[in-house]
């Protein structure tokens, strides 16, 4: 039985490669990746992982373009997020997957947050329908094995040399192939972390959200601030806040 990993972009996979290249999981993706740009990445991630072997399970839920979402948080639109989690509970009970592997919430873009509760939620309701079910996130911003959790690790790949070497190109080709925010995101990590820190890929086990227990996060999460202050220069037209998730999880855990 295979895995599921269920990502909020297209390129997330590259976060957890050798994991993806070992494992050959059930691959969803919630949105097509087009951002603010208008320009969708997911091609790039069905050609990657089809050279691996592995599938993006369109045919199990289709992704979306990122105003789909964004819309759906500040109530221009509707949810697409309780009709996903019952697609996704009925193909759970089928006994599709034994593992549920998704993004952490870090608090930097609200998607990611989502696609984590979205996990927690079908795992949550698979377990209570008698179904075990594993679940397991990574983070896609912090640190792959940060030195601070090692004992919260529970699943962990460590990489060749030869291995990391084809990771780190993969990502890089994949970034200047798709958008120059990916090209800036991922030096930031190398800048931050060095490139050996992506030898080694942990999955934790996955931790609820405030959200989830109709709570806003302790401080003001990322995704936040960095709205606000392009929507006092002008450049974003409105500013999804962390209230904006709580409202929909909450609307979403009720309905399910």
């Amino acid at each position: 039985m295979k895995p599921l990993l269920l990502i909020a972009h297209p390129g997330h996979e590259l976060r957890i490669f050798q994991w993806v290249c070992k494992t050959r999981p059930h691959v969803i993706v919630l949105t097509n990746g087009d951002g603010s740009i208008g320009q969708p990445r997911l091609e790039h991630s069905r050609q990657l992982l089809e050279s691996i072997g592995v599938r993006i399970r369109e045919d199990w839920l289709a992704s979306v373009p990122d105003s789909t979402i964004y819309n759906a948080l500040l109530g221009t639109a509707a949810s697409p997020f309780q009709a996903w989690l019952q697609t996704l509970i009925g193909i759970g009970m089928q006994g599709h997957f034994d593992t549920v592997v998704a993004d952490q919430a870090e608090g930097y873009n609200p998607s990611h947050d989502l696609c984590r509760v979205m996990a927690n939620c079908l795992a949550d309701a698979l377990r209570q329908s008698g179904h075990p079910i594993r679940g397991l996130e990574f983070p896609l911003i912090s640190h792959s094995c940060d030195p601070a959790r090692q004992h919260d690790v529970e699943v962990e790949v460590t990489l060749t040399d030869a291995e990391l070497a084809h990771k780190l190109g993969t990502m890089r080709q994949y970034a200047s192939g798709t958008s120059k925010t990916l090209e800036y995101e991922l030096q930031t990590m190398i800048d931050a972390f060095g490139e050996t820190s992506f030898a080694r890929e942990c999955l934790y086990p996955a931790a609820r959200t405030a959200y989830e227990s109709n709570e806003l996060p302790p401080t003001m999460p990322e995704f936040e601030r960095i709205a606000e202050e392009r929507y006092q220069a002008g450049v974003y037209r409105d500013v999804i806040r962390a209230e904006h998730l709580r409202r929909l999880v909450q609307n979403m855990i009720n309905k399910a």
